[in-house]
């Protein structure tokens, strides 16, 4: 809360509570100390000069339309106050504005008296504003200003002849400045565009006008620093005047076609309609000079600017700059036709700079040789960009056989370190060749498997691989380094196989030589053998082992059932079997297993499996027991040299487990039970997550209670109008709300940020989301090229890697060695909204550039090689303000001074709260393996 004390500044100029109409517009009452009235007599006066010498007028403002609309609410809330008081108006100056308007024929004296004229001049701006402007930056004609220059004389002359106090002095004062950047904006910009037109032509009358045009507006600066403001608004309105005489000689009248001109003079694909409403010269082909043509640096405006020289005036003109920092000047991209903010634009798998400068290949074209390789494969591959046929054999690169070997570590005190892959190939296998550990599928839980499985796919075509595992001998718990072997699984026969490994244990590898890549799975020999080799005798129930049957007891109710031991111990004994060497077909839970395989004990390799012979689903997950473990299976196999005769289970499931993958799915709704279909799995987070920058800071624009008075003057002096409101918390949120309602958005995205503006002065802090603003974000063009970008690079992905997603779990520690992420960080563009229908519609003054996001996925499946699932996006950003969103043009509103008091005023006490919005979207995906 706000100290309890009484500002001196307003200790006596504030004796009337402030009131809210029904509009919710602020009414400033006049003070009733007579004892201290006249002192604050020319305070608007003083305003404007301090303006004057402390203002700086930002070259880059171009919208003068918005600090109208400021003036007009702020009109709207003097009027109240004017005529609650009874202020009085100056008669001489009103005299002259009657005079004037008798010649016009506006309205007559005897029509209405001094406030129904003050009045009728604020609904004739308030209209005027609305026809005027031509896409915010121009007029059609002087009425406007000339507007503006008698309510100029209607103020100055209240001002004059009344004692109001320091808030409502301090409104005027506000109104006022407006009335004089509004006008200086738009003949600055009028004039801007009259001077390139005139340089076109030899008329004598045009430069006349211009040069006219120029000494008006100078000599309105220089009534304004004599504190002559009334003379001033009719200079500005002169000069203006002499622009559209220019313009009409030169055949180009202000009007609703200016702008939407789609010739091209210059020939730099931008129209001069386009050109014109952004400041640039349609006339020539680099408006600042900088060396760079308008329409390279048009594309990427938020970064450099089309009519700056140096846009971030650090010394180093825009052409000199390297903004994506990829060895490649800005210069020389556009020599080269590269993209300026991409590190690499043909998307070869090498930055701009690096081909040229080191690697002689073209930055701009994927194949610069047309060789059927990229310049990223004849890199890795040490061939020639720039030939063909590399070794002069007739045989072009792309078809010449190339070995080749990729490497992948793995985490730390992991059992397998590495492992590296070599082939020989005719394209670049660190393209299409992925390396990754499944951690849960139906071989992560082989009985004596050391380590994950390593899964390994290529869309190469491979003769013979070689594979070289790295293992830690201290991880093997008590397996053998001799011990060590390799299988894999044949998908096609669905059976484990052996392989001829060599073992190098004064290396610690094990290697084998292969004609295809599938999953391979490091096993100790010892173990896999016993088990496969396990003979279990199922005609035989004498000597029965007590404590087994204690322990399936145990194991399929989950507390020890005596009852249940019982009724165990009288089906393996009901049988009128001897044991003559059958085995007893009797079911008596009608699962499908005979209950003696229950009993003793199912053969599979995952280990030796039990369930209850009483229960027809052991687990309860919805599916018998049989179904889990499928047919009894008996056949001969080779297994590390040793015939083995196989009797038991290759489970679908396992019968003792709901969930047998772990993937939060029982196994009847899961349609691969033993492959863990991960969900909500994160693959990308960008570098600054919710709240806090990228060094794990809390952000600038999230922070609260952190600004004297006195370090907000410092950083504009404006900011005592709004230091001055605070006492009454009510005028700073009604700023903020106007401004945001009539300038910074339409329809629903209204209703929206007044929404976030109320959650904001709740002080909750608590994440944000509205449907709303989600859709309209979602539907940017923008945000659809970013979803459109991820989902094809995790497609591609998936497709190379044989569908393990697993494999592109975002980790922060290994970030910086994902290609996945690294490829999304590289090249893909985060959604930003500020192009001039966001700014209008609402999305600019909600989220304008998002923060980050969070790509995870969820429902992901595959079935018959193909995949699917459903990527969802999370898009976030901070409603509230740092301060570089205030050291420059949007200052000038005091909107967002408002906001930036209200957020950081320490005499708050941080009790409004800037907070994260939240947008969230799901995006389908699919592809073939």
């Amino acid at each position: 809360m706000m100290k309890n004390k009484v500002k001196s500044k307003l200790s006596f100029l504030l004796t009337f509570a402030i009131v809210f109409g029904g509009s919710g517009q602020a009414v400033v009452a006049k003070g009733n100390n007579h004892a201290n009235q006249g002192q604050h007599k020319n305070f608007s006066e003083q305003n404007v000069k301090q303006w004057l010498s402390e203002y700086e007028f930002y070259e880059d403002t171009r919208d003068a339309k918005i600090y109208d609309k400021v003036a007009i609410n702020e009109l709207n809330r003097l009027a109240p106050v004017i005529k609650d008081t009874n202020a009085k108006f100056d008669s001489n100056a009103l005299d002259n504005l009657i005079v004037e308007f008798d010649k016009t024929g506006d309205f007559k004296q005897k029509d209405m008296n001094e406030l129904d004229m003050f009045e009728q001049l604020i609904n004739q701006y308030e209209k005027a504003v609305q026809e005027e402007y031509i896409k915010g930056e121009v007029l059609k004609s002087d009425l406007l200003l000339k507007i503006k220059h008698r309510l100029t004389v209607c103020l100055w002359g209240v001002v004059s002849k009344n004692d109001f106090n320091e808030p409502t002095e301090v409104l005027i004062s506000d109104i006022l400045f407006n009335f004089y950047l509004s006008d200086k904006i738009v003949n600055k910009n009028a004039i801007g565009i009259l001077t390139d037109i005139s340089e076109q032509t030899d008329h004598k009358g045009i430069k006349a006008h211009l040069n006219n045009a120029v000494k008006m507006s100078e000599k309105a600066n220089g009534f304004l620093e004599k504190d002559l403001a009334i003379p001033a608004s009719k200079s500005y309105q002169n000069a203006y005047k002499q622009v559209l005489f220019g313009l009409e000689k030169a055949g180009y009248p202000f009007n609703t076609d200016f702008f939407d001109s789609t010739s091209d003079t210059d020939g730099d694909t931008i129209t001069d309609g386009m050109e014109f409403l952004e400041g640039m010269n349609p006339f020539i082909k680099d408006t600042d000079g900088d060396g760079l043509k308008d329409n390279i640096e048009y594309e990427i405006k938020s970064f450099i600017s089309p009519t700056k020289y140096d846009t971030d005036h650090n010394g180093i003109s825009d052409a000199d700059e390297d903004i994506d920092e990829d060895g490649l000047n800005n210069k020389d991209e556009q020599v080269y036709q590269t993209t300026l903010i991409k590190k690499d634009s043909d998307q070869d798998s090498l930055t701009d700079g690096f081909e040229v400068h080191q690697f002689d290949s073209l930055p701009n074209k994927y194949d610069t040789d047309s060789d059927g390789l990229s310049d990223g494969d004849e890199y890795a591959l040490k061939t020639n960009p720039n030939v063909a046929d590399s070794d002069k054999d007739e045989i072009i690169d792309s078809q010449e056989f190339h070995e080749q070997s990729i490497r992948k570590s793995l985490p730390d005190k992991s059992e397998i370190t590495s492992v590296e892959v070599s082939f020989s190939a005719k394209d670049n296998i660190n393209k299409t060749t992925r390396i990754s550990t499944n951690k849960v599928n139906k071989t992560t839980n082989l009985y004596g498997i050391i380590g994950s499985p390593i899964r390994i796919n290529t869309r190469s075509e491979v003769d013979k691989a070689s594979i070289k595992l790295t293992y830690d001998e201290t991880q093997l718990g008590d397996t053998l380094e001799n011990d060590l072997g390799i299988i894999w699984y044949n998908e096609d026969e669905e059976m484990f196989e052996s392989l001829n490994a060599v073992l190098d244990t004064s290396k610690n590898t094990i290697s084998v030589e292969t004609n295809q890549l599938s999953e391979y799975m490091v096993v100790d020999k010892t173990k896999w053998l016993e088990l496969w080799s396990r003979e279990i005798d199922y005609s035989r129930k004498q000597g029965v082992n007590e404590t087994l049957l204690r322990n399936i007891a145990t194991r399929t109710g989950g507390e020890y059932d005596p009852a249940a031991s019982d009724k165990l111990r009288d089906i393996v004994f009901s049988s009128d079997d001897s044991g003559d060497g059958e085995i007893d077909p009797k079911d008596s839970d009608g699962d499908g297993l005979y209950d003696t395989y229950e009993i003793v004990g199912m053969k599979t390799p995952y280990g030796i499996i039990y369930s209850n012979p009483n229960m027809k689903d052991t687990d309860g997950d919805g599916l018998t027991d049989g179904q889990e473990m499928g047919p009894f299976k008996t056949f001969t196999v080779d297994i590390f040299g040793v015939t083995i005769h196989f009797e038991g289970f290759f489970p679908t499931s396992f019968p003792d487990r709901k969930d047998s993958d772990g993937d939060g799915k029982f196994d009847k709704e899961d349609s691969r039970p033993l492959y863990s279909d991960l969900s909500d799995l994160v693959i990308y987070q960008s570098d600054r997550p919710e709240g806090y920058d990228e060094n794990g800071n809390v952000a600038n624009d999230m922070k609260t209670n952190d600004y004297t008075g006195d370090e907000m003057t410092d950083i504009n002096w404006m900011f005592r109008f709004q230091l001055l409101e605070s006492y009454f918390p009510g005028i700073l949120f009604d700023e903020f709300e106007t401004m945001s309602t009539s300038i910074f958005s339409t329809g629903d995205m209204e209703d929206v940020v007044l929404d976030m503006i109320d959650h904001f002065e709740e002080g909750t802090g608590t994440a944000y989301r509205n449907q709303t603003l989600t859709k309209k974000a979602s539907e940017h063009e923008t945000t659809k090229a970013y979803f459109e970008f991820v989902k094809n690079a995790l497609v591609d992905e998936l497709k190379k890697n044989g569908g393990n997603l697993a494999a592109l779990q975002y980790d922060k520690s290994t970030k910086d060695t994902n290609k996945f992420y690294q490829y999304i960080q590289d090249n893909a563009s985060y959604p930003v909204f500020h192009n001039n229908s966001d700014i209008i519609g609402g999305l600019t003054i909600t989220v304008n550039d998002t923060w980050g996001n969070t790509v995870s996925v969820k429902d992901f499946s595959v079935e018959n090689n193909h995949f699917k699932g459903v990527m969802h996006v999370r898009l976030y950003d901070h409603f509230g303000l740092d301060q570089p969103d205030v050291e420059k043009v949007y200052v000038n509103l005091a909107g967002f001074r408002a906001w930036f008091v209200l957020q950081h005023y320490d005499e708050y006490d941080g009790k409004y709260k800037p907070f994260v919005s939240l947008m969230e979207m799901n995006i389908p995906f699919e592809g073939e393996l």
